[in-house]
């Protein structure tokens, strides 16, 4: 377990082999691409490729073709599909989709008569009363007429007009009165003035409606028909051409998916005298094999170097761990990744999450439905939830032993214990609970110390002498935590008179020094004297100096206590967990014998969904505030292979 040791690779090459090495990239699997730009590369005349992607159009040209042929995309084998160039895919599109528009026009065409003729013959369903031809009425030389609607309110205020018009009403609802007003021609602009005053709304009937109401409807009823059939037959050609084109179309898209892709890393490469230039790094594992793939070329010359050769790359982090401690990735990869030369804390945080999450929340019975729910989880949808539920309910199993908790019934397990000869098991929650509280804390010390250590590791292993000795967190910090841990116990609870003078003199007061004067001792630590630069000088007095470090060692003081007794949840969890439960049991005993199974299981499944979900987050909370601020620089690079994934480009 750890951090996956990295080459930084070169890869030098003429401009012709640049589209090969790219797929060869993409087909290792471990080539993580940095951009070849710095200044350096600059200075030296390196320009980066950026060039426009070719494949875009015709990407967007084949996702329209699916589109309109019902075509679902999906990622196909495209090995054998010979077209490569923009050019090429531009011409199979065109030919697909020329015999797909004229079937699509036609059925259009059609579709456009349809939605036509329908709101032609809702409108003239409001004229049933109309028994004359509708083209006579509107040829009528000397007399001007208008179809439409009148707000039901206003049809009575039509008798207060003089003007030359009568309207003929044909069909009134709740709100509106459709109907048709005839006029003089030559006075026809004063009545419409007058009726759009009323909000009288005009209907336009197309050219196509001939005879009256009932002659109207039946005649455009038959033509939607055999406008449906033409609808019906283009739609049927289309199928088939949807069936012939599907293969070419999935396999065209995939191609043009991978193309497109390789050709976006284009934009990280650098272009100098007719040479392309790349970099990246590769796992030392993976190194022999990204090797053997990078042989065949006329003139590619492959570098590897140590990680820290190029300061403008950060190597990124992977993280290697066993197959017991790989589901907690997440939680580590939630807070953030250690850097390259981190810690990798997956283990750590394995052991801690399972441990606190069996103390909080320990029932055997429960524990073993974690369990089983975790196998579901597993399967149905999180592999990596699945086995942290997995872990979780085992452990919770183990202390609901111990608590002799079996689904709530405390005294289960009582005759085991007693027939073993444990005397002091089970632990009884409300007997014991100050032990429990006590133990909480103790805990988290302890927790803590550790992560103090393991910061402590880091710093020495990055020349960090700020971080690995006089820090909070370093060796002082660890000194002055432990000894007042251990002098605060020893003479709170075994009366001890261990805080003396030579032991307050160099255990605490001497660390808090350090502490407080941890930037001028690291530095003269490092350079076997005091130094700084010119503008740390200008800023820096004594009195400024000792204010802001007085204002952080309150800081780290307080951050001390609140980190610890933030582990008092711990113990209360413990409780919480055996009150909920002693309240189910308590409901048990007030209903009838035929309603206690069904209190019993609600109860359960309530406690398990709550306060196993507080739980999971509370540990969470612990992991990040308590344990991982103290050791973890979460500023880590992902390692991201180069490679084309099909779902992320369609998204």
């Amino acid at each position: 377990m750890g951090i996956e040791k990295m080459e930084l690779v070169s890869l030098v090459g003429k401009m012709d082999e640049l589209d090969r090495c790219l797929d060869k990239c993409c087909e290792s699997g471990c080539f993580h691409i940095e951009p070849a730009f710095s200044s350096v590369a600059t200075a030296n005349g390196l320009t980066m490729l950026n060039e426009k992607n070719g494949y875009t159009a015709q990407l967007k040209a084949f996702e329209r073709l699916a589109s309109d042929l019902g075509i679902e995309l999906k990622e196909t084998d495209h090995s054998d599909y010979a077209p490569r160039t923009p050019e090429e895919f531009e011409q199979r599109a065109k030919h697909i989709g020329e015999s797909f528009e004229e079937q699509n026009d036609l059925k259009k065409e059609a579709m456009q008569k349809i939605s036509e003729m329908t709101g032609a013959i809702t409108q003239i369903n409001h004229l049933k009363g109309m028994n004359s031809d509708f083209k006579e009425i509107f040829s009528c030389k000397y007399v001007a007429s208008r179809i439409g609607r009148l707000p039901t309110d206003n049809l009575e205020k039509l008798e207060y007009y003089d003007e030359n018009f009568f309207f003929i009403p044909f069909e009134t609802q709740d709100l509106f009165c459709w109907g048709m007003y005839f006029c003089p021609e030559a006075e026809k602009a004063i009545i419409d003035d007058l009726f759009r005053s009323m909000y009288f709304e005009r209907i336009q009937l197309p050219d196509f409606v001939e005879g009256d109401s009932d002659e109207a409807v039946k005649r455009l009823t038959q033509e939607i028909a055999n406008q449906q059939t033409v609808v019906d037959n283009c739609q049927k050609d289309i199928d088939i051409i949807s069936q012939q084109a599907k293969e070419e179309i999935l396999k065209a898209y995939s191609k043009l998916i991978y193309l497109h892709g390789t050709f976006e890393l284009r934009k990280k490469v650098g272009f100098l005298s007719g040479k392309f230039y790349m970099k990246g790094f590769v796992p030392k594992k993976d190194k022999e094999k990204f090797s053997q793939l990078m042989q065949g070329f006329d003139s590619l010359t492959v570098t590897f170097m140590p990680p820290d050769t190029d300061a403008n790359c950060t190597p990124p982090t992977i993280l290697k761990n066993s197959r017991l401690t790989r589901p907690f990735r997440m939680l580590v990869e939630m807070y953030g990744l250690p850097n390259y030369d981190g810690f990798n804390p997956t283990a750590f945080v394995a052991v801690t999450y399972t441990l606190l999450f069996g103390i909080m929340f320990g029932d055997l019975g429960q524990g073993f439905l974690v369990v089983l729910l975790g196998l579901i989880v597993g399967k149905k949808i999180n592999k990596d939830a699945g086995s942290i539920m997995k872990r979780c309910g085992f452990s919770s199993m183990i202390f609901g032993t111990l608590y002799g908790s079996v689904f709530g019934y405390e005294e289960v397990l009582d005759p085991v214990f007693e027939k073993i000869g444990i005397d002091f098991l089970p632990l009884k929650a409300f007997k014991e609970t100050g032990f429990i509280l006590i133990t909480a804390v103790g805990i988290g010390v302890g927790l803590i110390i550790l992560s103090m250590m393991i910061n402590i590791y880091i710093g020495f292993k990055q020349k960090n002498y700020e971080k690995a000795i006089f820090g909070c967190n370093g060796i002082a910090g660890l000194v002055f935590y432990s000894s007042l841990a251990v002098g605060l116990v020893g003479t709170m609870m075994f009366d001890m008179k261990i805080m003396s003078t030579p032991f307050i003199i160099f255990l605490i007061v001497i660390p808090l020094v350090c502490i407080f004067c941890r930037v001028p001792f690291s530095i003269a630590l490092k350079y076997k004297k005091f130094r700084l630069s010119a503008d740390e000088e200008e800023k820096m007095t004594i009195g400024g100096f000792i204010v802001e470090n007085f204002f952080e060692m309150f800081e780290f003081l307080l951050s001390y206590i609140s980190n610890t007794m933030s582990f008092l949840r711990v113990g209360g969890f413990v409780l919480s967990h055996a009150g909920m439960m002693l309240v189910v049991m308590t409901l048990m005993d007030m209903v009838s014998a035929t309603a206690q199974p069904f209190v019993l299981v609600i109860g359960n499944a309530f406690v398990m969904a709550m306060e196993g979900m507080i739980v999971a987050i509370q540990i969470i909370r612990l992991e990040f505030y308590e344990i991982f601020s103290r050791f973890n620089e979460s500023d880590g690079v992902p390692f991201e292979p180069v490679g084309v994934n099909f779902f992320a480009q369609t998204e």
